[in-house]
């Protein structure tokens, strides 16, 4: 697995951008105070060290001037990691790009292209980057916006890609990303920030000793729709997910001394007194490892191709006892992370398991998942027609703050008030039959 501990970061490079002192826009203090936590975790024990001259930090640029080329220069002689984060305002411009905005950014659609960073910008730095490992982290609004040309952080399919990139975004491609003020602390911070800088400082019990990236991601996004904050999106590709971000502290044999390092990946043997193996049978496998594994071949290139090796290791993590793969699996039984991973919609031709699916979604949301209630909700009307079981996990999921279950409940009420129905074609089930299946026509919704 790669490890971001194991390495010396004088190979790797990192720019951090923060603006919350604006011209024509609202001040952000929360951003100051994320931008300044964002500097002490990288350069602290728990993510490695990087050395202070690493780490290249533009605070509160007011002009774009030559930004653009001093990332390029930031990134370019990066081997191992090239990292980039921005917090701060996020605008987008008469073409939907993502706009980084500056202090002296205009709130104009037409000129926020050139009074910001676009992410255009990074995306070409990147591009120029020969990283082995590229890692973008947007704390700002809009930030999903980032995630086009398929959330390809190395460009056009023409350049050399990185094996490995990373793009995590606060906020959906038109949401907000949301952010403490000063009434609820002395310190107000970003939420995104805030919760994945809390997690890596506090550990993770039950998670490997090296947090990698596609678990902290999870953790973080299930903390936040918990919280009811927005929930945040990422794009991994090949081994990122499984990229050793962090020491997890909360593992009882992490070691926070100023340079140490995580030892390589654990060998599955059991050893007696002397060290001696004490017998020759198999330990159970580690969960995290296993759900880390699945993320990074479903978000890597060959993602349809590997899709059986995928619904393995879902299904192993999730016999295991983890939610977050019980609704993974669920997904893949059910036919739609095909679909996904072919662009095609999801219709009552994906095929698909919908009994297995319906076991996942409701042992996941059984343990507790959001999410899980929320496919569940989904599964019912869209494949089944049942209304009232969909009303029911749609509910479900919105009393936790479920956005996504949120516009569905209030969608399928619409509809329902309306006399419309649910958006369905109703598919053949072995289970329980249903008596509000629609008899005709209906319209099947996208994934």
């Amino acid at each position: 697995m790669p490890n971001a501990l194991d390495r010396d970061f004088s190979r790797s490079r990192a720019v951090l951008i923060g603006t919350w002192d604006y011209r024509h826009l609202r001040p952000v203090p929360a951003a100051e105070h994320s931008f300044q936590r964002m500097r002490a975790l990288l350069t602290g024990p728990l993510c490695g060290s990087w050395p202070e001259e690493r780490v290249s930090l533009v605070p509160n640029r007011a002009r774009l001037g030559e930004l653009p080329h001093e990332l390029v220069l930031g990134l370019r002689d990066a081997v191992d990691v090239a990292l980039f984060y921005y917090v701060g305002h996020g605008q987008y411009d008469n073409d939907d790009r993502l706009c980084l905005a500056l202090g002296d950014s205009s709130p104009d659609p037409v000129l926020r292209t050139t009074t910001s960073l676009t992410f255009d910008a990074v995306r070409l730095a990147f591009r120029a980057s020969k990283a082995a490992t590229k890692i973008a982290i947007l704390d700002c609004c809009f930030a999903g916006l980032a995630a086009s040309q398929d959330g390809r952080l190395a460009g056009a399919d023409d350049m050399p890609r990185s094996p490995g990139f990373c793009l995590l975004m606060a906020s959906g491609e038109f949401s907000t990303a949301w952010f403490e003020n000063t009434a609820e602390s002395p310190r107000p911070q970003t939420y995104f920030t805030k919760y994945l800088a809390d997690l890596i400082e506090h550990g993770v019990p039950g998670r490997p000793v090296g947090l990698a990236l596609g678990p902290i991601f999870q953790d973080v996004a299930h903390a936040l729709v918990r919280d009811g904050k927005p929930p945040p999106g990422s794009r991994f590709s090949d081994h990122a997910a499984e990229f050793v971000f962090a020491r997890n502290r909360a593992h009882p044999r992490a070691e926070c001394s100023q340079r140490s390092s995580l030892p390589g990946p654990a060998r599955r043997t059991r050893s007696g007194p002397t060290g001696a193996p004490a017998d020759s049978s198999p330990l159970r496998p580690d969960v995290g490892d296993v759900y880390a594994a699945a993320l990074a071949l479903e978000g890597g290139l060959h993602g349809v191709e590997r899709l059986a090796e995928i619904e393995s290791l879902y299904r192993t993590a999730a016999d295991l006892g983890q939610p977050d793969a019980m609704v993974r699996l669920g997904l893949v039984v059910e036919g739609r992370t095909r679909s996904r991973l072919q662009g095609e919609p999801f219709g009552e031709n994906s095929g698909g398991d919908i009994e297995a699916a319906m076991h996942w979604y409701r042992k996941a949301a059984a343990h507790g998942s959001v999410v899980g209630a929320f496919c569940l909700g989904r599964l019912y009307e869209d494949q089944l027609g049942d209304t009232s079981e969909a009303m029911k996990w749609y509910e479900t999921a919105a009393r936790s703050e479920h956005h996504g279950a949120r516009a569905a409940l209030d969608g399928l009420r619409d509809r329902l008030s309306r006399g419309l129905g649910p958006l369905t074609h109703a598919a053949a089930f072995k289970g329980t039959p249903h008596s509000n299946r629609p008899t005709g026509d209906g319209r099947k919704g996208s994934a």
